[in-house]
């Protein structure tokens, strides 16, 4: 854990330009880092089919490679490192593809998850609302498109170089959708100033419905790991009075 942070910490200071940490120290300790991680990685993926949920060794490990968020988070965290090292044996690398691979680093905060009970009942909450989810996005997406184009075709004509297409029309969607307020692009003519207004009470109902999907199932998972520790407690206890008996 003491490593993820320390990680996450140099990670941040790099982005300041400072050269509070000199180039060698912060190679060295970016391969050690690495090492850790991979070797952590391997391990996990070695083990995994002790878990229930990935019990055949090969198709058990191959669906937790994929499919674990976790497992996913760790590979992402290690991979642009070998890619970052071992392309440019192959071919030459645009410095800016390597600095795009520095961004997935970020993916070492997920590892703090692993140690912490409360990010653990999260992602089990987010996975058990994952279609109620998935479902709001859609109807957020739906909106989107059909507001954009609505909007495209209320402005153009009177704002034609904010309004050039609908993908432009899109950037303004996103503002009163997630109602975040007008930036740079707003409608002038009385109807578009309606759509706009209508579309910003909306995007409060819709923005909330994922609010309150993920609230109900932390709620349900808090309840579970309630009942689990309980469960766990008395099973301990009769466990005690078993051995005492014996």
């Amino acid at each position: 854990m003491v490593l993820i942070i320390l990680n996450v910490a140099v990670f941040f200071i790099e982005t300041t330009g400072s050269r509070f940490i000199s180039h060698s120290i912060y190679w060295s300790f970016e391969v050690f880092s690495v090492a850790v991680f991979t070797v952590e990685y391997i391990l996990r993926v070695w083990t995994c089919p002790l878990d229930i949920r990935y019990t055949d060794d090969l198709k058990g490990r191959l669906k937790y490679v994929t499919t674990n968020v976790l497992g996913v988070a760790d590979l992402f965290a290690i991979l642009p490192f070998y890619i970052a090292v071992m392309v440019p044996v192959i071919a030459p690398l645009d410095f800016r593809f390597v600095r795009a691979l520095r961004l997935f680093r970020i993916f070492r905060l997920f590892k703090l998850a692993r140690y912490s009970d409360s990010l653990d009942i999260l992602e089990r909450a987010l996975i058990r609302q994952k279609v109620y989810l998935a479902l709001t996005f859609a109807i957020q997406v739906v909106l989107l498109l059909l507001s954009s184009g609505l909007m495209y075709y209320i402005e153009n004509d009177a704002q034609p170089e904010k309004f050039k297409n609908i993908f432009d029309s899109m950037w303004w969607g996103l503002i009163p959708l997630t109602t975040v307020g007008y930036g740079d692009i707003y409608p002038v003519t009385p109807l578009g100033k309606i759509a706009g207004g209508i579309l910003t009470f909306v995007g409060i109902i819709v923005m909330a419905l994922p609010i309150g999907i993920i609230t109900t199932g932390l709620e349900e998972e808090i309840k579970l790991e309630r009942k689990r520790k309980r469960r766990m407690m008395v099973e301990e206890v009769l466990l005690k009075d078993v051995r005492r008996i014996k």
